[in-house]
């Protein structure tokens, strides 16, 4: 058995039996000490993710460190990204996670080629270069590494080194989708279902956002829960289904399913989503902290009127003034309220009149009415 296939099984075993797995991780660990950079490899893996065994990054570093020292193309693409992300102990360091990457790259290993691709796109360590980080996509690409296909779409979507072209990012995305990528699912999905370089097709789309969330991915979740919820592309509509997938992408992160969570609860729909004000100026934080202005605006009303949350005036100030500051026209009229009103907080007229002022230009009815009713010019 090589140790490729002794850590998937160990991965296994570990589901299973503590006493067998710890046989299997010590048959490993002689292995690794006795030199071979393979199993060093799954030995810093182990302890990187965390299988069996507490995450030690300290002990993963010095695995794929002893890994690269010895050649290993794996192992000097894991201390690499050790370096640019800091972990185990170093400080981020872009140029020596460079100096790795580029080892690595040099002998073909493809997913250290789109790791040196992407430190050139974002000037990690160099001055961005979209030329050089194409090509290293590209080489990326040519080893069948499916986030190659990924990163080479996305340049042509985005129009970086190469003309934009819908058409060829869609080429690209599928290449990655068929991979299994699942980011590049949810984005083949994004593509279809608004006709991006083909014609529009919800139907198919839908089939990519599941292959999407099937495999995680947060945005395919939530873009699986959308049309659920709205009942396209052949789906019937499902708030059930919308909500669990919404929750899936809210716990991952997904700013958007969080905010869209959050209204569904603030509202509540039916029987299948009971209206809950804490649950959702939890969900309304969550996305608030992310920078969305919309649920910036919500929490700030919430913690106004004391709607699933203990009422804050001072919070709600903050709020409004986060959202405010994007061009949120409601956070900038109800701000201007309470300034112009001094309603809970210190009174500030002028600055009270400036963003009901503002709120007036941008169309916004009730800040007018305010302003007449209280003969604001």
């Amino acid at each position: 058995m090589n140790t490729r296939a002794w850590f998937l099984a160990f991965v296994f075993v570990c589901s299973y039996s503590a006493s067998s797995a710890q046989s299997m991780f010590d048959s490993l660990y002689r292995i690794a000490e006795a030199g071979n950079a393979d199993a060093q490899i799954d030995i810093g893996d182990i302890y990187h993710n965390g299988i069996g065994t507490p995450i030690n990054d300290t002990i993963a570093l010095k695995w794929y460190r002893r890994a690269a020292q010895s050649g290993s193309a794996a192992g000097q693409c894991n201390l690499g990204y050790m370096y640019e992300n800091g972990l185990g102990g170093l400080d981020i360091d872009n140029r020596e996670a460079l100096k790795w990457y580029r080892k690595s790259a040099a002998q073909g290993f493809a997913r250290c080629q789109g790791n040196l691709g992407y430190m050139y796109e974002n000037g990690k360590g160099v001055n961005v270069d979209y030329e050089e980080a194409l090509k290293w996509y590209r080489l990326s690409a040519d080893g069948k590494y499916s986030y190659g296909y990924l990163n080479v779409g996305r340049m042509y979507e985005k129009g970086l080194a190469v003309p934009r072209s819908d058409s060829a990012a869609l080429i690209w995305y599928r290449l990655a989708a068929e991979s299994e990528n699942a980011v590049a699912q949810g984005m083949l999905g994004w593509m279809l279902e608004h006709g991006y370089g083909c014609r529009a097709d919800t139907a198919e789309a839908v089939k990519w956002y599941k292959r999407a969330a099937h495999n995680g991915d947060a945005t395919g979740q939530n873009n699986l829960g959308r049309m659920y919820y709205f009942g396209i592309g052949g789906l019937n509509q499902d708030y059930s289904k919308a909500a669990d997938l919404f929750h899936k992408a809210a716990k991952s992160g997904n700013v958007l399913a969080q905010y869209i969570l959050a209204q569904m609860h603030e509202t509540g729909i039916g029987e299948v989503i009971k209206q809950d004000y804490s649950e959702a100026a939890e969900h309304y934080l969550a996305a608030a902290r992310q920078g969305h202005k919309g649920a910036q605006f919500r929490i700030g009303r919430m913690y106004y009127y004391g709607y699933g949350v203990a009422k804050n005036p001072g919070e709600a100030v903050y709020w409004y003034t986060q959202a405010e500051a994007q061009g949120d026209i409601n956070a900038a009229a109800n701000l201007g309220v309470m300034l112009y009103e001094g309603q809970d907080v210190k009174q500030d007229k002028e600055k009270g009149q400036q963003l009901l002022r503002k709120a007036a230009s941008a169309g916004m009815k009730e800040a007018k009415a305010y302003m007449d009713a209280k003969g604001i010019n």
